[in-house]
């Protein structure tokens, strides 16, 4: 589907912007216009949160780009009601010019930009619900897409967990042992060790499965066949052996078994509101007896039934596995994806990304200057300095 050439589509964006016409071909615009009179009024963002979808009503109307300059990424020239009007994506936002030799009230020029983003509105709402959502899905399908890089919030939310539970544990912990009601907490380190290991380990999980998603065009993954948002919709088991197959590499089987029994133990439990598999949280009732755990004798060991469920050396191995997971992320299966992602990049899954980071990963120098000047673009359109 190409959008910028389907003329149904154009007429339908003209017949909402119907008093837009195309300006004289010399005409200058105004953001980088040195002297030119002009009003200038900034576009509210809430109204227009994505700029490229205003650039794409402009292209479609038949507006003209003047391209980019110094903190410029784009301005559209365009006449309303024969008046001389641009719109700037700017480095703080989007701006509305008008010519203020033919409108010389700021009162007129006022209801002017009120008329235009009104437009624009009408314009946005109904290109988004007619084309954008479809096409939207196509490209996704196709690979054709972008995934913010999170990975260094979602780590920042596990340290904060691991740190309250060493902080916990070694007694300079912040739960009150004593309880409003005039009772005391049993164990306070313990208790706040282990509801700070249960966070801590849930943020890691949540980590672990962003870095896989962000691993996917690292991999051999083709989205012909199978898409992104079906791998994202996986447990993070699943994640795992697809990035990590467990037949072909023993480390990955060994990694993968640790946080298995990670997460049942300690994860999946009290994600599942604190019903564990199986039966695991069931007590059956036995007559002359008593209630006694579904589970049997494998009680042994399973933290939900200890008085307190979490102590230091559960906590210390748990970190063990999660420190040594990561480490094998880094240094041994991914080393040169992991250097990318914990650069804060975003991750990029169509062919052309795919096929460049591939050639980029035979050498850690090659890749080391892949992300330079990745890093590079990046800067550069955050700053718009082209």
């Amino acid at each position: 589907m190409n959008l910028f050439t389907d003329e149904s589509l154009k007429k339908h964006m003209s017949t909402i912007m119907h008093a837009i016409k195309p300006v004289d071909p010399d005409d200058p615009g105004f953001a980088m216009s040195i002297g030119r009179p002009r009003h200038r009024f900034r576009v509210d963002s809430q109204r227009f949160p994505i700029p490229g979808v205003v650039r794409v009503i402009f292209e479609l109307v038949g507006a003209r780009d003047l391209g980019q300059a110094e903190k410029l990424a784009w301005e559209y020239c365009f006449k309303f009601d024969g008046v001389a009007c641009s719109m700037a994506h700017q480095k703080f936002g989007l701006r509305l010019y008008i010519d203020s030799t033919a409108v010389t009230s700021e009162e007129e020029a006022q209801a002017i930009h009120d008329q235009v983003t009104k437009k624009l509105e009408s314009a946005q709402r109904s290109l988004e619900a007619r084309q954008l959502r479809q096409f939207a899905d196509e490209q996704i399908l196709q690979g054709r897409m972008t995934i913010r890089n999170q990975y260094r919030q979602l780590r920042q939310i596990y340290e904060y967990f691991r740190e309250g539970a060493i902080l916990a544990f070694s007694g300079q912990g912040r739960l009150n042992p004593d309880l409003p009601d005039g009772g005391r907490i049993f164990s306070p380190r313990a208790t706040e060790g282990f509801y700070n290991t249960v966070g801590m380990v849930s943020a890691y999980f949540s980590l672990l499965e962003h870095t896989l998603v962000l691993l996917l065009p690292f991999t051999t993954f083709d989205p012909a066949k199978s898409t992104v948002t079906a791998f994202i919709g996986r447990n993070w088991g699943d994640k795992f052996r697809e990035v990590f197959p467990l037949s072909k590499d023993s480390s990955s089987k060994e990694k993968f078994d640790t946080l298995h029994r990670v997460a049942e133990d300690y994860r999946n439990t009290y994600a599942h509101g604190g019903f564990g598999k199986s039966g695991a949280t069931f007590l059956f009732h036995m007559e002359g007896v008593g209630a006694i755990p579904a589970t049997l004798s494998d009680i042994r060991g399973k933290s939900h039934f200890s008085f307190t469920p979490v102590d230091a050396d559960d906590f210390s191995r748990v970190c063990l596995a999660f420190d040594s997971t990561d480490e094998w992320l880094k240094r041994e299966s991914a080393l040169c994806a992991m250097r990318w992602i914990e650069s804060g990049l975003d991750v990029y899954y169509d062919e052309d990304f795919r096929s460049l980071a591939k050639s980029a990963m035979e050498s850690p120098h090659l890749f080391d200057s892949f992300i330079e000047y990745h890093s590079y673009l990046g800067d550069q359109a955050a700053n718009m300095d082209w």
